[in-house]
């Protein structure tokens, strides 16, 4: 397992609770447990959901009950090494050891590589007895301390596996395992909703419900892409090339084939699906129509079709000017107006000043 150590032996403390949240105490008086789980706490972890409190809240939750020594969240990937999603009070060199070479050795990231492992695992479950005699569990266990490891799996895409790890100076004992295991259904769907809201969230960046968008993890290795956005490569050949030239951390947008621009930006390192990676989005460019005056457009509207006075009576009417104020403005009476009004209707085939409205915006959206 991740076998990176803490400066200090302590147990995990209770679920932080997430930002703008009060925190709530370990247990209210006459709460009802749920096998041995604070139904408050869990509470907690639901209302994290879709924020960057999940991992974390769900984390310490889990140790709080177990009363684990050290917590870890990690990701595990059939095609890379494995990543920390939330890494409380680790020491930076043993990060480095692990992901030096160290993880190579892990089980969990043995039994990750071989399938999509989903539930509790202890020790027993994922080495051999002549694995748990040698080197890497008898040096590395009695160098820092710690007795028996514990880890919570869940599936994710691309052959991707989310890992909550535990360890603790004394053996889980059997019934804790059990009670996990127990509780093991609801953890794992609100790992899934937190997941799915996750990727609906970025997907709601734009309109479309269908946004052509790619994940991918800080190795770019690919961990989601929608179907639009391999639509949008199939039709886009030529851009391929250049988006797997691609490189650097910086947000960026880039055309990539003329009319379609993609647009780069980093995702952090609690972002469990690809810690460290990106959010690629791929738009079709749109360069608009330019400006128009009103006041312009006004006076230019059907100035083939209607005399001098008729484009008159037309701007002012188009201004939001009613009958009467426009025989005021031009000084004219209001009968003469009501029959302009009639002359240019028929002129144009229309019979209310709706109509007129409507000719008005179709000859904008005509306008370059």
């Amino acid at each position: 397992m991740a076998r990176t150590r803490a400066r200090t032996r302590r147990k995990i403390a209770a679920p932080r609770p997430p930002q703008g949240h009060a925190r709530k105490p370990a247990q209210r008086a006459g709460a009802v447990s749920i096998g041995g789980w604070d139904p408050a706490a869990l509470g907690g972890v639901a209302s994290s959901i879709a924020t960057a409190d999940f991992y974390p809240t769900l984390m310490r939750t889990v140790a709080a009950t177990l009363g684990a020594d050290l917590a870890m969240v990690m990701r595990y990937s059939r095609h890379s090494a494995p990543d920390y999603v939330v890494q409380d009070d680790l020491e930076p060199e043993h990060i480095e050891l692990y992901r030096g070479g160290l993880y190579r050795v892990d089980p969990v990231y043995r039994l990750c590589r071989s399938g999509e492992p989903r539930g509790v695992y202890t020790l027993a479950d994922v080495t051999t007895p002549e694995e748990r005699s040698g080197d890497y569990f008898n040096v590395f266990l009695a160098l820092t301390g710690m007795a028996d490891d514990l880890v919570v799996l869940f599936p994710g895409p691309a052959g991707t596996s989310i890992g909550l790890a535990y360890e603790r100076k004394t053996v889980f004992r059997r019934r804790e395992v059990t009670r996990l295991r127990q509780i093991y259904p609801l953890l794992e769907g609100l790992q899934t909703a937190h997941e799915r809201l996750m990727l609906a969230k970025l997907a709601s960046l734009e309109r479309s419900p269908d946004k052509p968008i790619r994940i991918v993890d800080h190795r770019g290795q690919g961990i989601f892409e929608s179907k639009s956005w391999q639509r949008a490569l199939i039709d886009n050949p030529g851009a391929l090339a250049k988006l797997n030239a691609l490189d650097g951390e910086a947000p960026v947008s880039l055309e990539l084939a003329p009319g379609l621009v993609l647009h780069a930006e980093p995702l952090d390192a609690g972002f469990a699906l690809a810690p460290n990676g990106r959010l690629l989005l791929l738009e079709t460019a749109n360069d608009g129509l330019p400006p128009l005056d009103y006041g312009q457009a006004t006076v230019r509207f059907l100035e083939d079709r209607l005399t001098p006075r008729e484009r008159d009576i037309v701007g002012l009417m188009l201004l939001g000017f009613p009958t009467l104020k426009v025989a005021e403005r031009l000084g004219l009476s209001l009968n003469t107006i009501k029959n302009h009004k009639k002359r240019l209707y028929h002129k144009l085939d229309i019979t209310t000043e709706r109509e007129l409205f409507l000719n008005f915006v179709s000859y904008l959206f005509g306008q370059r």
